[in-house]
């Protein structure tokens, strides 16, 4: 859990269901509500959730497993009740028990754990999986919603900053406030190279100055490496003829620009 102080090992529980998870977070505690209140429209009030986001969980609840956790009555999804199955209540007694037990465990641990949101950081960054070639670790230093999207400014490293729209309603699952750590990760094709260090004209919203670090040209497309101040890097898929062109070589200044919509942000759970 991001922007918590950590004086001693914390240890949430997962389940897993063929390397799957399938209990966590919000999902159990709406588990929980979908027990004690036998509806979805309350449970995700309870939670709290959105509609939408209570039954996309409840399907992930139901396809990650072998048999039916959350079971509805008459009416389905836009009417009748719901309801956990007998085996969805065993689960949720047995994940309880465990939770009991491993938190217990846990809390044994004494041992001092100096920097432990760094750590966090780091082993989260390590574990996602993408297809975005760039993916930037930092931290959200403003948030300024619209009447569709949201737009969010994430400090990515010293004098670096950039600028991502979503939508309101993945600002607000993802609890996207200053302060909150976040991943930016944004596909090497979208990032548009601009030789040198003069002035851009560009309608992209983020402009990243810095300097070539490598450059591998293939029979169509060159990959370009930039590196930014503080130490970060941003790739670029681009021609072979734009490498060329361009004259873009490396130690040379180059400017890496790319749309706010084509940053999509993340967090790792």
């Amino acid at each position: 859990m991001y922007g918590t102080k950590y004086d001693h090992l914390a240890a949430p529980l997962w389940l897993l269901f063929g390397g799957r998870d399938l209990l966590a977070g919000k999902a159990m505690a709406l588990m929980r509500e979908i027990d004690a209140k036998g509806s979805i429209s309350n449970a995700a009030k309870a939670v709290p959730m959105s509609y939408k986001t209570a039954w996309d969980l409840v399907d992930k609840l139901n396809n990650a497993s072998a048999r039916p956790i959350v079971e509805t009555t008459t009416g389905g999804r836009h009417g009748g009740g719901t309801r956990l199955s007998e085996y969805g209540r065993s689960l949720l007694s047995i994940y309880i028990s465990l939770k009991r037990s491993y938190e217990a465990m846990a809390q044994s641990y004494t041992d001092p754990l100096p920097d432990m949101n760094g750590f966090l950081r780091f082993m989260k960054g390590l574990c996602m999986k993408t297809s975005a070639r760039n993916q930037l670790a930092g931290t959200v230093t403003g948030v300024r919603t619209g009447m569709v999207n949201t737009e969010v400014r994430i400090t990515v490293g010293k004098d670096t900053a950039i600028v991502s729209t979503v939508t309101n309603e993945s600002a607000s699952n993802l609890g996207l406030t200053a302060g909150a750590d976040v991943v930016a990760l944004i596909k090497a094709s979208s990032v548009i190279l601009f030789p040198g260090t003069g002035p851009v004209a560009t309608s992209a919203e983020n402009m990243l100055r810095g300097s070539v670090a490598s450059v591998a040209v293939g029979r169509v497309n060159g990959e370009v490496v930039i590196e930014l101040p503080g130490g970060k890097t941003v790739t670029a898929i681009v021609t072979g003829e734009s490498v060329k062109s361009m004259g873009i070589r490396e130690g040379e200044p180059v400017c890496a620009a790319f749309g706010a919509s084509q940053v999509i942000l993340a967090l790792p759970v």
